[in-house]
């Protein structure tokens, strides 16, 4: 017989009992697709390489101090061109700086992800345009040019996809922008931005402090090259540029594959989501297994017929997997298409961008589809469950004397295979209790996750971000400060708003701001070395504003005006860190020229995440160091949305071209900063619940089985004196010792996978025995349940009716 023989075959019997075939398709299908679903996204953001060519060779170039406690910051301009030519194992090095430009004369003044870019940015990548053409050498020279070019998005979205765009003018922070190029679609950079202007090599090598740490640094190694033997030779070279300036004496630089990178902050959760997912799948292939081996049980004659007939037992098997696999390739179907749906759903729940750990900047996830490799992925995962679940029972069936079952009742048969009907049982429980386990530990963690105290009282406040455009207008601090003055006035103003405060950075918010510090008549560091902190500006009212409480002296007043003496508030981190939990109140340090003197204390807030330690803070006046960036918070009375419109008049009655952005409520970004882990807990918990009901499916449908193969036992057992409850309690009894030896597996098995959560956790033990007693007392109850519903039937035995039949 041939293999289509075989198929037609199997699809016949198949159609011929189509509440089994129904019911294992769905099963499967459920595995499936939740395996093809997971492995789309692991397939985006962890396999598929950016989309330029040799992507291997690029990678990213930091600044890191153990000294100043700093892993990941951006070298300064000198820094970088210093690197770029006496590097002799990169091919190009590239430098970017991160930011925004205020768009306007395109309807309503809002602000656009940009970056100005040294000029061989585009050489490094790899990249060519779609219209026009990119930067030059010559762009770079003879200062800055308004020249532009644009993503697709932009050009898309903003400029109507216009052919004839090269050439025209885009007004940027209020200078009219020359449009040179169009990238082409799904450009790759991980870093947001729509548009990108040149960098005057001049004005980044010879203005800039060798102390800066304001540029991301992109690099292309030559051929054969490996990152550690960059990172080696740039911090050759940074050892002669320290001995030539001794300010950046204790930097070191750190090189990593530009991939790893923007894959860095999921890349675990991701892992342990498809590995629970692999779990679910494993887990009704158990079902589906014990299903197939109690229908290949009532074809033992059939089988031993076909036997008799000259079929050899390899034969047999080939049917047997024939089957298993047109009913795993079905339940592929039928998966792949819950995929679509479910990749949807995960586009939608997945946050679109993840921080880089360690550093104050955010990647861009790409894009969730299913393509070639996750069809074929689904394939392969339909074919090896179709093999994995029909090969045990099919080798089971045929091991025994294959004439002598002629001879046999399907009863006799079955006996045969109870032992590997309960290994398959505990096999179940034990992948259930392992991904229960995992739910409950993320459920742990995130429940301490989200009740962590950041410092700050997020509720009922609106926060919007505002830049002035520094190029043409507010060039002087004191013309930032007037504009920002009257913005707090207006605002404070509003009907509805209890509070007004400004703050240079959010919390929470991605972005990085340091002083270098010495402290009066303290600590005595070497030559150009200096302390360090996170800075923050902000205005008086902005600690009762966001709920941080003041420890000790006093807030910001109306004496910390611009000519006052100047004035900082620290932290309790700043205090542990340098004056060892001190007074310092009336305490001056040195900021470059100037000091400043220590007014207040206000308790810790953890800016980088709730996850993180609270870093050691200055506050500053934002009179007394004003900049072009502030973000406005409101702290209101009824729900902070309502106030949004309102708040962005109030601003443009003051600036009609002032764009505002990033409009969002604090409880907004603290439950985005809580994301990744949500997502972990959410699908973990969809996972364990379809775990927990295939095995309490499973358990139910091996003792129904059971109690109908061994109903002679229970008349016989009744007929001679036992009661019901007595038959009742020994079926419960037999498979709460499955269960119970599938539990310890589980447990013995849990190590491996929490060992693997450890990294997603926070403040919980992947070894918590609460979490463990809990889980494994779970499915204990699950599986009483499960095997207690089939157990009843035997109530409603007539001992003497089934004496007669069997």
């Amino acid at each position: 017989m041939s293999l289509l023989a075989d198929i037609r075959y199997a699809v016949r019997t198949l159609r011929q009992n189509p509440g089994f075939s129904l019911v294992a398709i769905g099963v499967l299908a459920l595995g499936i697709g939740g395996n093809t679903a997971i492995f789309s996204v692991v397939n985006s953001v962890l396999l598929r390489p950016l989309p330029f060519p040799d992507p291997s060779r690029l990678t990213i170039v930091w600044e890191t101090s153990s000294q100043q406690g700093v892993k990941r910051e951006g070298p300064s301009g000198p820094n970088f061109y210093d690197w770029r030519e006496q590097s002799r194992l990169y091919q190009d090095l590239a430098a970017v700086e991160l930011g925004t430009g205020t768009l306007t004369g395109l309807g309503e003044p809002r602000q656009v992800p940009a970056m100005r870019v040294t000029t061989n940015l585009f050489s490094v990548l790899g990249a060519r345009p779609a219209l026009g053409r990119f930067f030059t050498p010559q762009d770079g020279h003879g200062g800055r040019k308004p020249l532009l070019l644009i993503s697709d998005g932009f050009w898309r979205n903003t400029l109507g996809a216009d052919p004839a765009v090269i050439g025209k003018s885009v007004m940027m922070d209020l200078i009219s922008y020359q449009v040179i190029g169009v990238l082409r679609p799904g450009f790759g950079l991980p870093f947001q931005s729509d548009l990108f202007v040149p960098w005057p090599d001049d004005e980044l090598r010879y203005h800039r402090s060798r102390l800066g740490h304001d540029l991301g640094v992109f690099g292309r190694l030559k051929p054969g090259v490996t990152p550690a033997q960059a990172q080696a030779e740039l911090n050759t070279i940074q050892t002669r540029l320290a001995a030539l300036h001794p300010e950046i004496e204790g930097w070191q630089v750190a090189v990593l594959p530009l991939q790893s990178v923007t894959v860095e902050y999921i890349r675990a959760t991701l892992l342990v989501l498809f590995a629970s997912v692999a779990f679910v799948l494993l887990i009704a292939c158990t079902n589906v297994a014990n299903l197939l081996l109690a229908r290949a049980v009532g074809r033992r004659r059939e089988i031993a017929m076909r036997a008799a007939l000259g079929a050899s037992r390899g034969r047999l098997v080939r049917q047997f997997l024939t089957e298993s696999v047109v009913l795993s390739s079905a339940a592929g179907v039928v998966g792949t298409l819950l995929a679509y749906w479910a990749v949807a759903l995960l586009s939608a729940i997945v946050p679109a961008t993840v921080p880089i750990p360690d550093a104050a900047a955010e990647v861009t996830l790409r894009g969730f589809d299913i393509d070639g490799r996750v069809l074929a992925f689904s394939l392969a995962v339909s074919l090896l469950t179709g093999i994995l679940f029909g090969l045990a029972p099919a080798l089971h069936a045929l091991k025994t004397d294959l004439i002598e079952n002629l001879k046999q009742t399907t009863r006799t048969g079955a006996e045969s295979s109870r032992s590997l009907r309960d290994a398959l049982l505990a096999a179940e429980i034990a992948l259930a209790l392992v991904l229960s386990l995992g739910a409950g530990l993320m459920l742990k963690s995130f429940s301490r996750l989200q009740n962590a105290d950041l410092g700050i009282r997020p509720d009922h406040l609106l926060t919007l971000e505002m830049e002035l455009p520094t190029d043409m207008r507010y060039q002087q601090g004191a013309e930032q400060s007037a504009f920002y003055s009257q913005v707090l006035e207006r605002a404070q103003a509003l009907p509805g708003v209890r509070n007004a405060a400004l703050t240079s950075i959010l919390p929470l918010h991605a972005q990085g701001d340091r002083v270098r510090f010495l402290i009066e008549n303290g600590p005595v560091l070497p030559a150009n070395e200096r302390f360090q902190a996170d800075f923050r500006r902000v205005s008086p009212a902005y600690f009762q504003t966001m709920g941080i409480p003041l420890k000790s002296g006093r807030l910001f007043d109306g004496r910390d005006s611009a000519g006052a003496p100047l004035a900082v508030i620290a932290d309790e981190a700043f205090l542990r860190r340098y004056f060892r939990g001190n007074q310092a109140i009336g305490r001056r340090l040195l900021l470059g020229r100037a000091k400043a003197e220590i007014v207040g204390v206000v308790a810790d807030v953890k800016h980088t995440g709730p996850d993180q330690e609270a870093r050691p803070t200055l506050y500053s006046p934002y009179l007394q160091a004003p900049t072009e960036r502030m973000n406005l918070v409101l702290s209101t009375a009824g729900e902070p949305a309502a106030l949004i419109e309102s708040a962005k008049h109030a601003i443009w009655s003051i600036d009609p071209d002032m764009p505002v952005y990033r409009l969002e409520t604090m409880r907004h970004i603290v439950d985005e900063a809580t994301s990744s882990a949500r997502l972990t807990l959410s699908l973990l918990s969809v996972f364990a619940a379809a775990a927990l009901g295939l095995a309490a499916f499973g358990i139910f449908g091996v003792v129904a089985y059971t109690i109908n193969l061994r109903l002679r036992e229970f008349g016989i057992r009744m007929a001679l004196g036992a009661r019901p409850a007595d038959v009742q309690r020994l079926v419960v009894r037999q498979t709460l010792r499955v269960v119970g030896a599938g539990i310890f597996i589980g447990v013995l098995g849990s190590f491996a996978l929490t060992r693997l959560m450890s990294v997603v956790l926070y403040q919980v033990s992947a070894n918590d025995p609460a979490t463990t007693l809990s889980a494994a007392a779970l499915l204990f109850v699950v599986a009483i349940t499960a095997a207690w519903l089939p157990a009843f039937r035997v109530a409603r035995i007539d001992p003497m009716q089934v004496l007669r039949e069997q």
